[in-house]
């Protein structure tokens, strides 16, 4: 692979890399890149795969509609999508697998064990990245797919034999008893005992998502990454994720792994708490509620969340309990100096004021995110970072949050002081294969001729438009020479962060930078980078470990008070907004006007200009016969 001018320019290049939405039948550039990076993991955001197909467009169901939620808008047309069946799922697992750039990136890649250790042995030892990750809709088998899902077991189970890169369908499905007990015809026979991932000690078997996902729960889970930890080359000199991934039994941050040890001492910690890393992948579709359809608000809640009587979870949500109890005990139990959260869909946007059907993102359930920004602000877990993707483009969001108390003695007391704030991060890194900025579908047609052309017009144009006119204030502005820190040090680009073309996240962990002199923190610089190898990263921006846990404020909020109290509901123990303050009622419904009228001119552009060159040339014609007379 060619050597990039950004591929291992730090002495200790402690490296994970993020992305999603990815189709096989596509083209996929980004591989060759990231191996570049050679980071010790990869892990998923969703849409790994595109097993649903589409079907068109549902005109029908464009209006306003009133729910329980307030008046909502169906508009765009929702599409129209046919649920995967468990065959087609791991058909395209298998052809995702078979991709030349991503099966090269799962045989690793060799690494100078004095890059990694900071020593002068010059020994080479080959690392292969572990993946991990969750799904969202496409590859979960249905699009804005919810727990109604007739082939959710199937599709989580697909999932997990895709994490370890195995796809037999004829292996049969085995709990950990049935393990144990060396049933023949389970998948801890001696040939799974020879594989690899077992003799690099991670086995699908003893992997309490794989148990999860038998159990009809989702794919949710956790994994631990201790970049103190020294390569230990063994079996042929192949180590797994760098030599820095914690097996579960170690990390014992997974709840249902310390419920499997017997008389744990929780006061014992088996890794580093100042160079360690936990990444945290949450399921928002095998629990989550169907989106209202109409005058329709389901309210059912998921299957088997009425279980846990510890969580009171939403009527309308997307974790379920056993999700919710899980992820609560993971955060108590995380010790890591930074705690990365990854979800399939955007948590700080609220876009559009149409239905979930349309744009899905947390805010369309507004009860489940007060309580995902609760539990992670209480939990007192360091340096959490929210990582999502479904967008097919990537942005760099901020929200500064408050306390509800002192929301409240503040709007009664204007003379107190300003309540201190916590800021949260999210990175958005979509379009692997697809983008805004290259053709927002992933259908293929709208990649070649002679579709492309139209597609790629509209996609850019649309969403480049978005950008400029809509109120986002949670995306980021980058303003050099002033207020730099409002975004974060790094040699990213002015103005708002966002970048519409293929992408891909990499976070670089400068625990070295503890001992700076300018600050008593490490931190994470986070790049986005695109096609090319050759060129800077596209996004770029660097948090100290203290601005993400809250130690040291982030500057650069503009949201006044009344903003908070606002959007303050009473429920929620933390109210959170857009750094830069919520949008006036005028700049938001005039940007959406903007985006109606954009959006119906660049839709029906072919039939506008088909219209216009029919009328031209028969005017033509018409004029020249009347001549000829």
């Amino acid at each position: 692979l060619p050597r990039s001018p950004y591929s291992q320019t730090m002495p200790q290049p402690y490296r994970l890399a993020f992305g999603s939405c990815s189709h096989p039948a596509l083209p996929q550039p980004l591989w060759p890149i990231i191996s570049s990076r050679k980071p010790s993991a990869f892990i998923w955001g969703g849409d790994a795969i595109y097993a649903d197909r589409y079907a068109g467009l549902n005109w029908t169901d464009v209006g306003l509609h009133h729910t329980e939620g307030g008046w909502m808008i169906t508009f765009p047309p929702p599409s129209v999508h046919l649920d995967a069946t468990p065959d087609v799922i791991r058909g395209w697992y298998e052809r995702q697998l078979e991709v030349e750039g991503y099966r090269q990136f799962l045989e690793g890649f060799d690494v100078n064990m004095s890059d990694i250790d900071g020593g002068g042995v010059t020994e080479m030892v080959h690392s292969k990245p572990l993946i991990f990750g969750t799904i969202d809709d496409h590859d979960y088998g249905q699009n804005n797919g919810d727990f109604t899902y007739q082939f959710k077991k199937e599709s989580n189970l697909a999932f997990i034999d895709f994490m370890y890169g195995e796809m037999a369908q004829d292996r049969k499905e085995c709990s950990l008893q049935e393990a144990d007990e060396r049933d023949s015809s389970c998948g801890s026979n001696e040939e799974y005992e020879d594989s690899s991932h077992h003799k690099r000690g991670r086995s699908k078997l003893s992997d309490p998502m794989y148990q999860r996902s038998l159990e009809g729960k989702g794919v949710y889970g956790v994994q631990l990454f201790d970049f103190s930890r020294k390569i230990n080359a063994d079996d042929g000199n192949n180590v797994l994720g760098g030599g820095h991934w914690v097996p579960e039994t170690e990390a014992m941050i997974d709840p249902d792994v310390i419920d499997k040890v017997p008389s744990t001492n929780d006061a014992i910690v088996n890794y580093s708490t100042t160079h360690s890393v936990a990444v945290f992948a949450l399921d928002v579709r095998s629990n989550k509620n169907p989106w209202p359809k109409g005058k329709q608000h389901l309210n059912n809640a998921a299957p088997g969340s009425s279980n846990s009587e510890s969580i009171q979870v939403p009527a309308l949500d997307f974790l379920g309990a056993d999700q919710w109890t899980w992820f609560q005990s993971a955060l108590a139990n995380s010790h890591a100096r930074v705690n990365i959260i990854v979800s399939g869909l955007q948590v700080h946007t609220d876009r559009f004021p149409n239905d979930g059907n349309v744009v899905e993102e947390w805010s369309k359930f507004p009860e489940s995110r007060d309580m995902l920004y609760d539990m992670i602000l209480n939990s007192g877990v360091r340096s959490p970072l929210l990582i999502s993707g479904d967008v097919h483009m990537s942005q760099f969001l901020r929200k500064d949050c408050i306390k509800s108390i002192d929301v409240q003695e503040l709007n009664h007391d204007k003379t107190k002081p300003h309540p201190p704030k916590r800021s949260l991060i999210e990175v958005t890194t979509s379009g692997m294969t697809h983008s805004w900025g290259t053709s927002f579908s992933s259908q293929p047609k709208h990649h070649t001729w002679p579709l492309w052309p139209y597609s790629y017009l509209v996609s850019r144009t649309f969403m480049t438009m978005c950008h400029f006119v809509c109120p986002w204030n949670e995306i980021i502005i980058r303003r050099l020479g002033q207020g730099e820190a409002m975004v974060g040090r790094g040699n990213g680009l002015a103005g708002k962060q966002y970048y519409l073309g293929l992408n891909f996240a990499d976070l670089e962990f400068d625990f070295a930078h503890e001992q700076d002199s300018t600050s008593d923190s490490g931190a994470v610089t986070v790049r986005i980078f695109g096609k090319k190898e050759d060129e800077p990263p596209k996004l770029e921006a660097r948090w100290t470990f203290d601005e993400l846990s809250g130690a040291t404020s982030l500057p650069g909020m503009a949201a006044k008070v009344q903003d908070f109290v606002s959007v303050g509901r009473g429920a929620s123990d933390w109210i959170c907004v857009p750094y830069r303050g919520l949008p006036s009622n005028l700049h938001y419904y005039t940007a959406i006007a903007v985006q109606f009228v954009v959006f119906c001119s660049l839709f029906f552009l072919p039939y506008i200009v088909a219209t216009a060159t029919y009328v031209v040339i028969r005017r033509q014609w018409w004029s020249k016969r009347i001549t000829r007379r």
